[in-house]
């Protein structure tokens, strides 16, 4: 008689392995041997698979487990990955194999990515990076033969550039290939697939020269003063899109771009949302040009701004304090947004130089020209997301300059990433934001809020009257001494 298939005393599936505690299954066993820590029992750091009788993560030893997971070539305790060796010997195994020239050592000019894979915190990582990502796994093979050159063109005419974009910026950033502004070359890449679908010859000659010589110059003159951000990528994208959307108007009204009136700009903007008035850029480079008759193309302004209730601020701030479901990076950009008026496009581009530590445990944020005191309660929040963020175990970024550091090589989180991700959480950005300048504004002079939290004069003024505050007045004896002040502090809820 079969008798039924023993199973996992913590997952209940099929086990895999026998200890003291009982069934251990497969994946219990790989994520309980990647544990390290103090044992309850003995008091060392140790890998802790074992679990005492009270239910305390212990060792080996004391969990009296008949295994060794101690690697045989350097006897680091840890998860065995093939027998007897650990991740990292594992991971210098084969990449020693991929990166192995002619003479049977490791190829000189791969030397600086060995070194960096190799000894990065997180050795699984890369592993499984090599594992699944055979693109790449063949073009480290073809680096370190010689039949690949290194070059930047290499990975551009990849077959699937895509699958090596990572493994190209991990080179820049160790200086193996020369930088090239990443931004600049993405712009680049969608414009060419966006004129593919443009099926009017000359328009797409038209937004190819608009295109290249007002955002391709902008942003290479920005990037040569290293301050091309991300923003600027995506506003040219929604720039040339527009233009695009506004030829096909005019073809649809079978217009050429020369033969376009002041009715069909005004029936164009009339006609859909504000965002039309994007096309402004476009229609002004046209006119100057002299491919579009001199005509007035008004830039349409929102006649809402949107904008939260102060309970529902509160209480966002409450759940950005409060919500463990929430990742711990979304949390602390959420704080900078709702206590602050921070956008997203900054706190994503903000840099741990902006954090200051004071000796008594208090912190200060800096945004324009004064610091800003954070609030006590609000301090443990910041701190531990500070000291514990995400993407700075591999190779990638170690010892990265970012508050929030992304997944490439030298570079921080995608503001449209972080934006879909806390919109994706339920929370209005743009109502948030706006409802927090305006009740700054409500406790300081616009001037003063504009100094300390970057912004222009002319925007918090806006900020100021849409929230009735009454501060024109406001001795500027009391404003200068204010601003010699070693910063304020926003109250908390």
């Amino acid at each position: 008689m079969n008798s039924s298939p023993r199973t996992c005393t913590r997952t209940g599936v099929k086990f895999a392995v026998t200890w003291p505690e009982g069934s251990i299954c497969r994946r219990c066993h790989q994520r309980i041997t990647r544990i390290h820590g103090v044992c309850h029992g003995c008091g060392e750091q140790r890998l802790l698979p074992g679990l005492s009788p009270s239910g305390e993560t212990v060792c080996v030893d004391c969990a009296q487990i008949p295994a060794n997971f101690h690697c045989t070539r350097c006897g680091v305790e840890d998860e065995p990955v093939r027998t007897g060796l650990c991740a990292r010997c594992c991971l210098k195994d084969d990449l020693g194999d991929l990166l192995r020239d002619e003479h049977g050592g490791i190829a000189e000019h791969m030397l600086p990515l060995y070194r960096a894979l190799t000894t990065q915190a997180n050795a699984r990582s890369a592993r499984v990076w090599m594992i699944t990502n055979k693109p790449a796994k063949e073009l480290l093979r073809a680096l370190g033969t010689g039949s690949a050159s290194l070059t930047h063109e290499t990975f551009t005419q990849h077959p699937t550039p895509g699958k090596v974009q990572h493994l190209r910026k991990l080179m820049m950033s160790l200086e193996m290939i020369e930088e090239r502004n990443g931004r600049i070359e993405r712009f680049e890449i969608w414009l060419d697939q966006k004129l593919l679908k443009v099926p009017s010859p000359k328009h797409k000659r038209l937004i190819a020269q608009f295109a290249r010589f007002v955002h391709l110059n902008r942003m290479r003159h920005l990037a040569s003063q290293n301050s091309l951000k991300e923003g600027t990528l995506l506003s040219a994208r929604q720039s040339t899109s527009t233009a695009i959307e506004f030829l096909g108007f005019l073809d649809g009204r079978g217009r050429d771009p020369g033969e376009c009136t002041q009715e069909d700009i005004n029936d164009w903007l009339a006609g859909g949302p504000t965002t039309r008035s994007l096309a402004r850029t476009f229609a002004r480079w046209a006119m100057e040009a002299r491919h579009i008759p001199k005509l007035d193309f008004p830039y349409r302004v929102a006649k809402t701004l949107p904008r939260l209730s102060q309970d529902r601020r509160l209480e966002l701030i409450r759940r950005a304090l409060d919500d463990d479901e929430l990742d711990s990076g979304d949390r602390a950009a959420c704080l900078l947004m709702l206590l602050f008026g921070q956008p997203l496009t900054r706190v994503a581009a903000m840099k741990m130089e902006q954090f200051l530590h004071s000796d008594d445990g208090g912190l200060q944020v800096v945004f324009g020209e004064d610091p800003i005191e954070v609030p006590a309660v609000f301090i443990p929040a910041f701190k531990d997301y500070l000291a514990n963020r995400p993407n700075t175990n591999t190779a990638s970024n170690p010892g990265s300059p970012w508050c929030f550091p992304g997944f490439s090589p030298g570079e921080h989180i995608s503001a449209n990433r972080l934006m879909i991700r806390l919109r994706e959480a339920g929370i209005d950005l743009q109502g948030a934001k706006n409802a927090t300048l305006q009740e700054l504004v409500l406790s300081m002079p616009p001037a003063i809020a504009a100094d300390a939290l970057g912004y222009s004069y002319q925007v918090m003024d806006i900020h100021e009257q849409r929230a009735g505050a009454r501060w024109k007045t406001y001795p500027e004896l009391v404003r200068s001494k204010a601003r010699t002040n070693q910063g304020w502090q926003p109250q908390p809820p």
